[in-house]
């Protein structure tokens, strides 16, 4: 199943906030971060730490609970690239700061980022590369041990490289922290053993 069921439903009066800021001449990706913006911000952020429980949707780490940079809310298709998309529903989700800024603007759909903008929000899982919350059952694509990350299907291999999940290994190497982990080694051992999918018990 995945993480996200049920995406955010928007306020009359973020979606009037939403409608005016469209308005603007100058509305843009960047408008996103524009002060009158953050009632919404605000209303999406909590909506999503409730719905995944504080939890990352790409690393499946810890969210923070109040800090809004703890909690970033991520454009799972980049709202810089796709701009009739920033303010969707199943766009949205909360990731760890690490996540946000590892994947940044990676494109997210198969499709090449300048073909003809899109009108309608994909909702076919097929259409994109990278583990999406609100269509993908992370544990189908990703096995997690702790804090090392293996794909099991290329969405999860690109997902693992759009956000840098192996970012401990990558920074400590083959570290006691990994090597001597026994639960790891065991979990490491069925995997492999028994092809198992759903790693994360």
């Amino acid at each position: 199943m995945p993480m996200i069921t049920n995406p955010v439903v928007l306020s009359d009066a973020a979606l009037d906030l939403i409608e005016a800021k469209k308005r603007c001449a100058d509305f843009s990706h960047t408008s996103w971060g524009d002060d009158d913006l953050q009632p919404v911000r605000r209303e999406i952020r909590e909506h999503y730490r409730n719905v995944q429980r504080l939890v990352c949707a790409y690393c499946q780490g810890p969210v923070s609970t109040r800090s809004a940079a703890g909690s970033p809310i991520e454009h799972i298709v980049p709202k810089s690239q796709h701009l009739g998309f920033m303010f969707e529903p199943k766009n949205l989700c909360v990731v760890c700061s690490d996540c946000n800024e590892y994947k940044s603007n990676h494109e997210a759909l198969m499709d090449p980022v300048l073909r003809a903008p899109r009108v309608n929000y994909p909702e076919n899982s097929q259409l994109y590369r990278i583990v999406h919350p609100h269509l993908d059952t992370y544990g189908e694509h990703i096995g997690r041990f702790e804090r090392l990350y293996v794909d099991l299907t290329e969405k999860g291999g690109y997902t693992i490289y759009a956000c840098n999940l192996n970012r401990f290994y990558r920074r400590f190497g083959r570290c006691d922290e990994l090597v001597n982990d026994v639960a790891l080694v065991q979990q490491a051992e069925r995997f492999h053993e028994e092809g198992l999918l759903d790693l994360q018990q």
